[in-house]
């Protein structure tokens, strides 16, 4: 993550968290939550060559392909 985060942040990536899953069977192994300034920020981000380097670098850690989902946080505690 230090990677995304020193590739992205200059598009408005603001933070980020991981969690590790260690639930045999689960359809995910680690997932990510990034923060970022705006939507359109993120968009830039993972359509630039930053982004490109991004995801060819997840084969080095990983043998799962990367699921990308969006969206709006519309609530905490």
């Amino acid at each position: 993550m230090p990677f995304v985060q020193k590739q992205w942040a200059p598009y408005g990536l603001t933070g980020w968290r991981v969690a590790h899953y260690d639930n045999e069977g689960a359809p995910y192994a680690v997932q990510g939550w990034l923060e970022w300034e705006s939507k359109e920020s993120a968009d830039k981000a993972m359509a630039s060559e930053d982004g490109t380097a991004v995801f060819a670098d997840v084969p080095k850690f990983s043998d799962k392909t990367p699921a990308v989902l969006t969206g709006q946080q519309v609530g905490s505690a």
